[in-house]
Formats: C-alpha cells, sequence, structure tokens
C-alpha cells in the first residue's frame, strides 16, 4: 500500500497533515481551535424508541427530558420548535451520545447509504459481539453487512470482527468486537469512534485540519479489500480511504471515509430532521472562529448566520462542514476565560 505523507494541501492548512499508516502526526500547535469534544448527536423520530434500542442491544442507558431553552429555535433556525433529549454516556472515550427528538417543525426524515458524503455512523467498541448480534436478530434490525454476519476484518483498530446495521431511524450503527485494556471500562460497550463519509477527501482535510486544528494520519491509497466491502455492505467494484484522528482536548476519535466506484448521493439535512446527524465541539475563541469560517464560505446555519447567546457565559453556534454534516461550536462569551 502506498503511504504518503501530505505537506501543502493548500494555503487553508496551519502546519502539515502527516499520512502515514504508521499512525504517525505532526505535533497539535498551541493555538489549535478546537479545544474539546461534548457529544456527537443524532436527531430521532421519536426519541423513546431510540433510546429503547441503545438500551437493549448495547446497554447504555439513559432519560428523556424537556429540553426548555429559548436559544434552541435560534440556534437551529427552527421557529417554535420544541425539543426532548436522551444524553446517553458513551463508555472509554468521555463524550456523550445526544439523542434528540423536534416538535413543532416540519420535519424531512431520510437514511444515507454508506457511500454518501455525510453520512454519519457511530462505531461502538464492544467485548462481545455475540449478544449485540442475537439482539438485533429478535429486534429485526437492519443488516447492512453483505453477508449479514459479522466479518473479521483488519482496521485502524487492528483485527477485529464487527458488523454494520441501521438503528430504527436508519441511523448507521457498526458494532465492533475488539480486545479490552486492563483499564476498560465495565460492561459490553468499551469505546465509541464517530465516523463521517466525505466526497472529497482532500477538501474534508483543509476543513478538519486546516481550519480546525486536528491531525489527521491514514493511508490515502484506495483499498479494495474484500472482508471491508462486505463489512461495509459495498458491492465488488467499490473502493474507500480512511483517516482518523483524536479531537483535540479529549480522548475523542472520529474518522473520515471517501468512497468511489459506487453511487453517492449528498446526505445534507436540517439539525431537526430524523436521521441528521452532528457533533458539539468546544472551540478556544468562537468569535474568531466564526469570523474565519465566514471568510472560507463555510456554510452557517443557525439565524442569521451570527452566534447564539446560550447562557450568560456561553455562546454557540451551528455550521455546516463540506459534506452537510452540523456542528455545533461552543464557546465561552469571553474568549480570554
Amino acid at each position: 500500500m502506498r503511504v504518503i505523507a501530505v505537506t501543502a494541501l493548500s494555503s487553508l492548512l496551519l502546519c502539515p497533515v502527516v499520512i502515514a499508516q504508521t499512525g504517525a502526526s505532526t505535533p497539535a500547535s498551541s493555538n489549535v481551535p478546537v479545544v474539546g469534544f461534548m457529544h456527537a448527536i443524532h436527531a430521532t423520530n421519536d426519541v423513546e424508541t431510540t433510546l429503547a434500542f441503545y438500551r437493549e442491544v448495547f446497554g447504555l442507558s439513559g432519560q428523556v427530558r424537556q429540553f426548555p431553552n429559548d436559544a434552541v429555535p435560534i440556534l437551529t433556525n427552527s421557529p417554535g420548535v420544541s425539543l426532548r433529549v436522551s444524553m446517553l454516556q458513551l463508555p472509554g472515550n468521555g463524550f456523550n451520545f445526544e439523542l434528540t427528538e423536534f416538535s413543532n417543525v416540519e420535519r424531512h426524515p431520510a437514511q444515507p447509504q454508506i457511500s454518501d458524503p455525510g453520512a454519519p455512523h457511530m462505531k461502538l467498541l464492544v467485548r462481545d459481539i455475540e449478544p449485540v448480534v442475537a439482539t438485533i436478530r429478535k429486534l429485526g434490525t437492519p443488516i447492512l453487512t453483505r453477508s449479514g454476519a459479522p466479518v473479521s476484518a483488519t482496521t485502524s483498530l487492528g483485527k477485529v470482527k464487527a458488523i454494520f446495521v441501521r438503528d430504527p431511524d436508519g441511523y448507521i450503527v457498526e458494532a465492533i468486537q475488539t480486545p479490552a485494556g486492563a483499564d476498560a471500562p465495565a460492561g459490553n460497550v468499551i469505546g465509541s469512534i464517530m465516523g463521517v463519509t466525505v466526497g472529497d477527501l482532500d477538501a474534508s482535510m483543509k476543513f478538519w485540519h486546516g481550519l480546525l486544528g486536528l491531525e489527521l494520519t491514514g493511508d490515502i491509497t484506495f483499498s479494495t479489500e474484500p472482508a471491508m466491502l462486505d463489512l461495509m455492505g459495498i458491492e465488488k467494484g467499490g473502493s474507500f480511504r480512511t483517516v482518523v484522528g483524536v479531537v483535540p482536548g479529549s480522548k475523542a476519535r472520529i474518522e473520515l471515509t471517501e468512497f468511489k466506484g459506487m453511487p453517492r448521493k449528498p446526505f445534507d439535512l436540517r439539525v431537526p430532521d430524523p436521521g441528521a446527524s452532528g457533533m458539539a465541539i468546544r472551540v478556544a475563541d468562537i468569535q474568531s472562529l466564526l469570523l474565519r469560517l465566514k471568510a472560507e464560505g463555510v456554510r452557517v446555519i443557525s439565524r442569521n448566520g451570527e452566534l447564539v447567546v446560550w447562557s450568560p457565559t456561553v455562546r454557540n453556534v451551528f455550521v455546516k462542514d463540506p459534506n452537510g454534516l452540523n456542528l455545533e461550536l461552543v464557546g465561552n462569551a469571553d474568549p480570554a476565560k
């Protein structure tokens, strides 16, 4: 496989992105805009139904509650909207998985294919995949893996056994059996990774590294490895390439994957639409970052393209990554604090 170092993707880059199968990367800059990962976001059709799925299949727990905040309609640019949430703590990585349900707003549910740019998926690392598979079969959960059973494959985590399925909203979930370390949390789920399909990996790295400061590593050669194609439900003739990174200030991992050789349709939903996804990340100077993002043509979807007064001390805003993923940027009202 071809391993290369990318040293100058464009003038947007803050520092070189090293792409290496060994996982080596350049040191993080001291002025990286992103300083933490708060939670992944998944808009549901009915939050109780989706919560029940994650409880029964993965043993995750959460409580559904109303989320009364006058800033929600402004943040999501959805006048009159109401919100219910259930925040699931994902073991092992220090970030949450927020299930949302919006009402009093027109919603357009959609389900992506794994190859569609903007398609999200959650990778849940488990000690034992067998009870997961038994439960999804009992529930009649749609399985995306072509063979319909767990596949042994070599990934960025090493040799694993995994399967792709859809949750009740069509959101793509990957269960990955991997050895648990000595410090792994109790329970079957021992970790998680946020996955995002991109339309153009080079353009996406300009955004995620060049504007947000994430260090991304991986082999950028397109792969046709049969076990991985089977796992992801990709027909022969398709190929893929992936880079991975850890969000600064956290242990949260994300993976960006580009596919080719198959149909691809952009997956770009509004925040309230069932099936929509995203993530909330903390940033050091939200005012300056928003100005820079606007100057680079990044879409801002909060009302009037402005920062939202979430509380006396917090400002936030929703923007879109180049593939249509919803990103909530969260920062201090006073960037000096």
